[in-house]
């Protein structure tokens, strides 16, 4: 059970997980045609469609193949969050499409993210639009949103401290039990 080692093991695995999750990200944004082509779904307004903690995969789209009924990924310029929520109604201004979104749980979004009454984002435009939803694994982006959460809690450090205290600690109880075994056998 040694402390150096379990350090650089502990530090191997993370950086091998860290450039395989950025390779796959890449890889999988130049497939889809979109920047972020994975997402953890971070709130109740989706549901019952999504729940908090799915993944969805995003693949680009242009303008003009978006439906209404379509779920779509949108950054909302008000608060700097990319959005995941249905198309409700396309307008078009001047040549140009606007998308009027809303997310399928009544009880938390009873209107459409642009209706004057709550006004949570603007039309979306060709500019905000990132992809639509083409497949969710639910439940997988637990992981991130329960980083995101803590981090915004407690700090980028802090967490990243914790997740490293806990690949540390369960590295030595692993060395602990293998050398149990050895030493019984």
């Amino acid at each position: 059970m040694d402390v150096k080692s379990e350090l650089l093991d502990t530090g191997r695995y993370i950086v091998i997980g860290l450039i395989l999750a950025i390779a796959l990200n890449f890889g999988l944004g130049l497939v889809l045609g979109a920047e972020k082509p994975v997402m953890a779904v971070v709130s109740s307004s989706m549901e019952p469609t999504f729940s908090k903690g799915d993944l969805v995969v995003i693949k680009g789209v242009e303008p003009e193949d978006v439906k209404v009924g379509d779920i779509i990924v949108y950054y909302n310029p008000f608060k700097h969050i990319p959005v995941v929520h249905r198309v409700v109604a396309i307008e078009e201004i001047d040549g140009k499409l606007y998308f009027i979104t809303k997310g399928d749980n009544n009880l938390t979004n009873p209107y459409p993210d642009q209706d004057p009454r709550v006004m949570l984002a603007p039309p979306v435009s060709e500019q905000y639009l990132r992809g639509k939803v083409v497949f969710w694994i639910p439940k997988v982006g637990w992981v991130k949103v329960l980083f995101t959460e803590l981090a915004a809690k407690y700090g980028l450090v802090k967490v990243m401290l914790l997740v490293l205290l806990l690949f540390i600690t369960f590295g030595m109880v692993e060395d602990y039990i293998k050398e149990r075994k050895k030493s019984s056998s």
